[in-house]
């Protein structure tokens, strides 16, 4: 994927500030034509997509499974992916862990590492989704429908209530996934069940599963900026047990090894 070409990310509105990152145009060019694959790693936020493609379809590699429907909501991964048949032009709308729970009003756990119809969701997107397709050449046009339904779904989520799960998830953040969950209990007040059942519902995983997500983040940054790496500095500082732990777990969220991350010069494109 290129960095600079026809991406355009736009700020959301002040209301929705606490649960939507932002929201991200891809138009023409952004996705390069001779990509043959797709690589999507666990990270830290969940999306709904709005393919702008005629042919809104993703196929996950080694498999004859077809996603075909235009908007979609994908949940909080913690496994990479891979697909070799993919639309090059979206947008999305990137949420932080919790604020799809607070704007959906649905457990988290039931879209951990799947892809679902938004409109099966939520049947009044059926109107929406043609809306959308009729506005598809404007990007600002597609974010402006999608966010008018956001702060729609705001006004309805008034009560419910994200803060305890939030800050948990910005203490996680904040010490790069790699704070005691014990700690962050104690903190808190709340017992380990009670945090993990508030996790599973509104971020879709476990505080131990997201602090993992949060820590592989910071290592594909740290590898991102530095092109000769330490592997075991990665293993002592980022808290792993010892370096077969650290394998294991870099080839669930990456696809590979990191010697074949090495030698493949294996960067992230996110979508």
């Amino acid at each position: 994927m290129k960095d600079s070409v026809n991406i355009n990310v736009f700020a959301p509105h002040p209301a929705l500030q606490s649960y939507v990152h932002n929201y991200c145009y891809l138009g023409p060019g952004a996705v390069d034509d001779q990509m043959s694959s797709l690589d999507i790693y666990p990270v830290e936020h969940t999306q709904m997509t709005f393919v702008l493609d005629e042919e809104h379809m993703f196929r996950e590699t080694g498999t004859d499974i077809i996603h075909s429907y235009p908007l979609c909501f994908v949940g909080l991964l913690d496994e990479y992916r891979s697909f070799d048949r993919f639309p090059k032009m979206l947008v999305q709308v990137i949420f932080k862990p919790y604020g799809a729970f607070k704007l959906f009003g649905i457990p988290q756990r039931y879209f951990s590492n799947e892809a679902t119809d938004v409109r099966l969701l939520f049947p009044e997107m059926t109107s929406l989704t043609e809306q959308l397709k009729g506005a598809a050449g404007s990007a600002a046009e597609v974010v402006a429908l999608l966010e008018g339904w956001l702060l729609r779904r705001l006004l309805m989520a008034a009560k419910t209530d994200v803060s305890r799960v939030a800050y948990a998830c910005e203490q996680i953040q904040k010490n790069k996934g790699v704070l005691r969950i014990e700690e962050l209990t104690r903190n808190m007040g709340m017992s380990a069940t009670t945090l993990g059942d508030q996790f599973r519902e509104k971020v879709g995983f476990s505080p131990k599963a997201f602090s993992r997500i949060v820590r592989f983040n910071h290592i594909n940054n740290f590898l991102e900026q530095h092109r000769s790496t330490n592997w075991q500095e990665l293993v002592y500082t980022f808290g792993f047990f010892d370096q077969n732990h650290f394998i294991k777990e870099f080839k669930r969220f990456y696809g590979c090894t990191p010697s074949e991350w090495h030698s493949r010069k294996f960067f992230n494109n996110p979508i």
